[in-house]
């Protein structure tokens, strides 16, 4: 008797644990990123991705006129959470290869890394938060 309580005790303890893991992630994943361009940091514009309530906005903004904001591309995205590991999903992007899973590398306030396996190497997107 007394296992079977623990047991029980022990699942609802996890399945709260792992809630709050991603309500938590989703909450920091909310918002308006900015694509760390290190390719080319002089780049005549800034890539924006928009995540918010499962939906995906890519924008590019030109760099010489900020007010000049152009939809580049749109997708969903499910985020996965445990307390060992995070991922987003991207689904419905016109680029193909990112509608994969994503490794979440760093998420906090002000930075997202992505990280993704791929045939012959890695893709890495770095973000930092502007809204």
């Amino acid at each position: 008797m007394k296992s079977s309580s623990l047991l029980t005790g022990l699942t609802i303890g996890l399945l709260v644990l792992f809630a709050g893991c991603k309500k938590h992630s989703e909450d920091m994943v909310a918002g308006t990123w900015e694509l760390v361009n290190v390719a080319d940091i002089e780049a005549p514009h800034t890539t924006e991705w928009v995540f918010e309530d499962g939906n995906l906005r890519i924008y590019q903004r030109s760099k010489a006129n900020p007010e000049d904001l152009t939809l580049i591309d749109t997708g969903y995205y499910i985020l996965e959470s445990t307390p060992f590991k995070t991922t987003i999903r991207l689904l419905n992007t016109s680029n193909s290869l990112w509608n994969n899973h994503w490794d979440v590398v760093q998420l906090d306030g002000s930075f997202l890394i992505l990280h993704m396996d791929i045939p012959g190497g890695v893709l890495f997107k770095e973000f930092v938060k502007i809204q």
